[in-house]
């Protein structure tokens, strides 16, 4: 090859390589989507707290059936702690982007009652999680976990009541956080009550001390999760 040619292959390989690995992603490759999530638990009295959406990739997990609830998630679950678990996404470097879907007249978010917000999900951040308390309860949250988000359109998911494993099932009044009905209660975890334990699907209201299963109870997913592609 004469040397004029082998410059000019340099130079095209030099381009091309720039072109490829040392130019920014273009906006077109970060998507913003639409969330909206709907209280739909059927005793018409459970009401739960604003809603943690967060786009992220698919090796983070905001929480596991047979594993420990982290701090954020345990913070919600027991004393409705949203600005925990929104700080503690947003310091995790597998998470792209959180927002909090809450009414506009604020919380709670009464039972058929939809919120919505917006998120953003960079080409890395493909995955979807949802979680809110079901406030009515000593831990328990409804929450969707490492959904896919659509590459068009829109998609429909349902959560499942959890228990976070953290706090003893009382169902007393005094061991719960405003605003469910009653008084004397926290919004702090209470040692004494301390479980131990992992994350669960919800054995649902039992109607051992002050709440009424019929009213605070529910039947089968307690969440509704809309997600749309918006640009």
């Amino acid at each position: 090859m004469s040397r004029t040619r082998k410059l000019l292959a340099l130079a095209t390989t030099a381009a091309l390589a720039l072109s490829v690995f040392s130019f920014p992603a273009s906006a077109s490759a970060e998507k913003t989507y639409q969330v909206t999530v709907t209280n739909i638990t059927t005793g018409g009295s459970q009401i739960m707290t604003p809603f943690v959406v967060a786009t992220h990739q698919g090796s983070f997990n905001l929480f596991q059936s047979g594993h420990a609830a982290s701090n954020g998630v345990q913070q919600v679950a027991e004393n409705g702690g949203v600005p925990v678990l929104v700080a503690e996404l947003e310091a995790n470097s597998k998470v792209g982007a959180v927002a909090v879907a809450a009414p506009e007249a604020g919380p709670p978010v009464f039972a058929g009652q939809s919120v919505t917000t917006f998120v953003t999900s960079a080409p890395g951040d493909r995955k979807l999680s949802v979680l809110g308390m079901l406030i009515c309860s000593n831990d328990g949250f409804g929450g969707v976990n490492h959904v896919d988000l659509p590459g068009n359109g829109s998609v429909t998911f349902f959560g499942r009541a959890y228990d976070a494993g953290t706090e003893i099932n009382t169902e007393a009044y005094e061991d719960l956080v405003p605003p469910c009905d009653g008084s004397g209660q926290t919004g702090m975890t209470n040692p004494d009550l301390a479980e131990n334990g992992t994350v669960h699907l919800h054995d649902g209201i039992q109607g051992i001390a002050d709440l009424n299963v019929g009213s605070h109870g529910w039947s089968g997913p307690v969440i509704e999760v809309e997600i749309e592609l918006i640009n």
